[in-house]
Parts: C-alpha cells; sequence; structure tokens
C-alpha cells in the first residue's frame, strides 16, 4: 500500500530549481505507487509566528491564514519532503516560516514517520546545505 506524500515546496521563484526539484520528487513518488500532494508556498498566505504558544493548548495556531490547513496536511502525511532553495546558508525564509507556523504538530500524534530535504544553491562548496539541514533537521527533533 502507498504512502501519503506531502510536499512542502517553498520557492518563491515560479518552476524554480528547487520546484523543479521537487516535481521530479512527486513524478517519481506517483510512479512507485504513492499518493502525492504538492503545496506551494508562494501561493499561500503565511504570517508569522506570534510565540504565543496557544497552539500548544488548541492543536492549532490562532493566526487564521493558510499555515493552519498546511499544518493540518503535514500532521496527517506519512511522508514530508521539504523543497528549498538555499538562502544565506539555509532554509528561505518562506519554508522557514512554515516551519515555526506548524508548532501545533509539537506533542501531537502526527503520522510522519519520514522527512526529507530537497535544496538547491547557486554555491557548490561542501558546507553550503550544512544550514538548510540543520535548519529542518532541528525541526524534526
Amino acid at each position: 500500500m502507498g504512502k501519503t506524500v506531502l510536499i512542502v515546496s517553498s520557492s518563491p521563484r515560479k518552476n524554480g530549481n528547487s520546484e523543479t526539484l521537487a516535481d521530479a520528487f512527486a513524478k517519481g513518488a506517483r510512479e512507485a505507487g504513492h499518493s502525492v500532494e504538492t503545496v506551494r508556498l508562494g501561493e499561500k498566505r503565511l504570517g508569522f509566528c506570534k510565540g504565543c504558544l496557544a497552539c500548544l493548548k488548541l492543536g492549532h495556531c490562532v493566526i487564521q491564514d493558510d499555515a493552519v490547513d498546511i499544518a493540518a496536511k503535514m500532521h496527517d502525511a506519512d511522508v514530508l519532503v521539504f523543497a528549498t532553495p538555499v538562502y544565506y546558508y539555509s532554509v528561505c525564509g518562506q519554508l522557514k516560516t512554515t516551519l515555526d507556523r506548524a508548532n501545533p504538530l509539537f506533542g501531537s500524534d502526527y503520522s510522519f514517520t519520514e522527512a526529507y530535504l530537497l535544496a538547491t544553491a547557486a554555491e557548490s562548496g561542501r558546507s553550503t546545505f550544512d544550514g538548510a539541514e540543520k535548519a529542518v533537521q532541528g525541526w524534526v527533533d
């Protein structure tokens, strides 16, 4: 039986490199028999986390925007895939904002057991992706 895969594509540029990588991942996952949904953050309205922690009591964020629905989709997916361009050696701001706003998942009975990072960058140095990896791993942990 296939898994439910949610791809969170965070590129602010339509058809950018990380979005192209996300599309290729989606194609492969579908061909492998999985159900795939891609959320393109560039098309969403996302506010910044207020740090109020009300989400931990309510189970959802008090800010009513697209992040509430995205966090719910993240909660229900078996596999999470984060696609991001690397800006200043970390994930782009759109992905960071989404990860912050997914705080209601902390301590919940979420479904995902796998998380992947797809990242693209203009540089090719060995440490180019270290910050992006650390940002996503910190959220997963």
